[in-house]
């Protein structure tokens, strides 16, 4: 019986220990300059999917963004169109071509 405890506590440590390779915490920062607590798998990164495209761009790089925008166009009672757009055009899904 004594042997049958021995055996069964050294196969749940061994599982423990794998266990904790297994669950490893990202090594990327919030906003607020706390750790993430994101469990990744430290086989295959150190970071979550938040933080592994951190460090991506380097100074210098040209990195485009799309600002939305008012639509230029006039509505059927000829007043300026309010809707939002990020298109390149200009114009809102109700006056693109």
């Amino acid at each position: 019986m004594k042997n049958k405890i021995l055996i069964l506590g050294v196969a749940i440590s061994g599982l423990a220990m794998s266990q904790t390779k297994l669950d490893s915490i990202c090594k990327g920062g919030t906003t607020k300059g706390l750790r993430c607590k994101i469990k990744v798998n430290p086989d295959s990164t150190n970071y979550c999917h938040y933080h592994d495209k951190v460090g991506l761009y380097q100074p210098g790089d040209t990195i485009w963004i799309t600002i939305a925008t008012t639509c230029g166009s006039k509505t059927s009672k000829n007043t300026p169109c309010k809707n939002k757009t990020k298109d390149v055009s200009g114009k809102c899904h109700h006056h693109r071509d």
